[in-house]
């Protein structure tokens, strides 16, 4: 429901054609929720076929027809249902971690050299969200204050995330730096 959901989001903004939802997407919630091209269309041709948005066609010059999707009353109802759905906390699917939990046997040195890639990403993605607090591109196009201050947190939220992965890497590469590079054994304890 959430794919749903960052939808008819975006669609309360403003109506737009599936492409603009991808540029929107790609330009605001990225780094915390993905979205393909396809996955946008499909649940546009399913959020209409609900009667939950509608289409205008607008005659492209030279091009196919554009198609830009609105909000109907329903479609509001939905949003609104879907921003009163409790959450449950985060299931967390950490790539970086299922893999290093089994690293151990490693070389120290490609262990450390997957944990600093992995650093050069996330620094990435923080200055991402830095550049999104300084441009104020996103932050322009809110219609409250509030609404603001909202989408000010979510950044500011990516940008505590980012210094917790960074500060764990620093801690990790840092303590496995000095652990003995020996290789001992887990054994079984039998009663």
């Amino acid at each position: 429901m959430s794919l749903r959901g960052a939808i008819l989001g975006f669609l309360s903004l403003e109506p737009t054609s599936g492409y603009a939802l991808k540029q929107r997407f790609d330009g605001s919630v990225q780094s915390f929720w993905t979205a393909t091209q396809s996955q946008i269309y499909r649940e546009l041709h399913a959020l209409e076929a609900e009667g939950a948005v509608e289409v205008e066609r607008l005659p492209g010059e030279g091009k196919p027809d554009r198609k830009v999707y609105s909000l109907t009353k329903s479609g509001r109802g939905a949003l609104a249902k879907w921003l009163d759905e409790p959450l449950d906390p985060l299931v967390l699917r950490h790539p970086l971690l299922l893999q290093f939990v089994f690293a151990a046997e490693l070389p120290p040195a490609a262990l450390d050299e997957r944990l600093a890639r992995y650093a050069e990403g996330v620094l990435a993605m923080r200055r991402d969200y830095e550049g999104r607090l300084e441009s104020d591109a996103i932050l322009s196009l809110a219609r409250s204050p509030r609404e603001r201050a909202v989408w000010q947190l979510a950044i500011e939220h990516g940008l505590g995330w980012c210094d917790a992965e960074l500060a764990w890497i620093a801690r990790a590469r840092k303590q496995l730096s000095r652990a003995p590079k020996g290789r001992k054994r887990w054994t079984r304890r039998t009663r």
